[in-house]
């Protein structure tokens, strides 16, 4: 990795963090206004390392997790004790931002196998939301806002998850052929070759390459909504519950990532009766856990 694009990554990444620090005690319109300016500031260093250093244009999704990561530090460090815990949460924020903007570059230049990257970012993605879900579920707002502003995270974070893994579709390009030679052709296919007769067209054998595309931004975001809606839904029902934050965030952590899981693998075709049974049973397993921790009574 050149050290120029490291450089400006980290430039982009302290900018950022001293402005999430400069943020404790803010609350109302001044921290609004900060959480703006730092979503802006972390979307134009995205962009200027894609562009600067990938030498490609930026693409509508690559803005989403780079934000989420910052509004997540903005909502979860409050709540953090100050010291030690503080210190290292913001560094964990810090290599976390890093981590992203480097594997975007990467992917882009193709820098890493692109499964790697996909599974980095994917697991970005889960921690980001864990940290916005259960920072939301914290302030313990009136289910319309709480349920709405989970809905929006979970809109976005699921159409930058589902637009991460490809979709391969068979490469109908003929293989090529052998040139012919010519003192065995006879006089019309001479002809046919020269271009004054048409050529005839027959059957094609595909070449058995795949071309891998990113699905369509119609079907992803149906998708994403389907997401959004059922997160929503159980975070209405969810603020009934007595669970703390970090309980109401993996709770709903659980949801999403069992519905995004399945969806995925509808998206892509490739959703069979063993999948759902898999992550049906993997759902009931985490939820019952859950569940049984958060309201389990507690000892006076």
């Amino acid at each position: 990795m050149p050290v120029r694009t490291v450089e400006k990554i980290i430039v982009v990444v302290a900018v950022v963090i001293l402005g999430v620090a400069l943020s404790l005690g803010s609350s109302g319109a001044p921290l609004v206004g900060l959480a703006v300016a730092l979503v802006f500031t972390v979307s134009a260093g995205l962009d200027l390392v894609m562009r600067g250093e990938a030498r490609t244009r930026s693409r509508l999704e690559q803005f989403v997790l780079p934000p989420a990561v910052v509004l997540g530090a903005l909502l979860f460090l409050p709540l953090v004790p100050t010291g030690a815990p503080f210190v290292a949460c913001l560094a964990a924020f810090a290599v976390v931002l890093f981590v992203v903007l480097w594997t975007e570059w990467a992917l882009a230049r193709e820098a890493v196998p692109r499964e790697r990257g996909e599974t980095v970012l994917a697991l970005v993605g889960y921690v980001t939301a864990f940290v916005l879900f259960g920072a939301i579920y914290q302030m313990r707002a009136r289910s319309l806002f709480s349920a709405s502003a989970i809905v929006a995270v979970s809109v976005l974070l699921a159409a930058r998850h589902l637009r991460l893994t490809e979709v391969a579709f068979p490469d109908r390009t003929p293989d090529p052929e052998p040139a012919p030679d010519l003192a065995t052709l006879s006089v019309p296919e001479r002809l046919r070759l020269s271009g004054r007769f048409p050529a005839i067209t027959g059957m094609v054998t595909p070449s058995g390459r795949h071309l891998a595309v990113p699905p369509s931004w119609g079907r992803t975001l149906a998708y994403a909504a389907v997401t959004g809606l059922g997160v929503g839904e159980v975070t209405w029902a969810l603020n009934y519950w007595p669970l703390n934050g970090l309980q109401g965030g993996a709770f709903l952590l659980a949801v999403y990532y069992v519905t995004t899981g399945i969806l995925t693998y509808a998206l892509h075709a490739r959703l069979t009766a063993r999948v759902a049974l898999e992550y049906g049973l993997l759902a009931l397993a985490g939820l019952g856990v859950i569940g049984v921790v958060g309201l389990a009574p507690r000892a006076s």
